[in-house]
């Protein structure tokens, strides 16, 4: 479990804001990677890479840290900022893995490129 949702003082809100801050986080880096990428700096972009796999990863842990407590009988407050932090993070994900077969077509497109 995540330290947020063991801290007893950790509200709905302050889980929602992690959940974006991470899936952010996750995205940009992916993003960034994918740019790195095509302007040929292969190895920062496999750090960044990594940073936004790492983020993403935080933030699926949050996620699952509330499916498990709401399967334990555990309620969560359900309110926007909840809603739109799940939304950020889906679409984060997606984000990070469609970042990650763009960076290997970008590599395939620049080894023909030096052909």
């Amino acid at each position: 479990m995540t330290e947020i949702l063991e801290n007893e003082n950790s509200t709905t809100e302050v889980i929602a804001m992690q959940l974006i801050a991470f899936s952010g986080n996750a995205r940009s880096l992916a993003f960034e990677a994918f740019n790195e990428t095509r302007d040929g700096n292969l190895e920062e972009a496999e750090k960044m890479l990594e940073e936004a796999t790492d983020s993403i990863a935080q933030a699926h842990q949050i996620q699952m840290d509330l499916l498990v407590a709401e399967a334990n009988g555990e309620k969560t407050e359900l309110g926007i900022l909840l809603v739109h932090a799940q939304d950020h993070f889906m679409t984060s994900l997606l984000a990070v893995d469609m970042m990650k077969v763009m960076i290997e077509m970008q590599k395939k497109i620049s080894e023909l490129e030096k052909r």
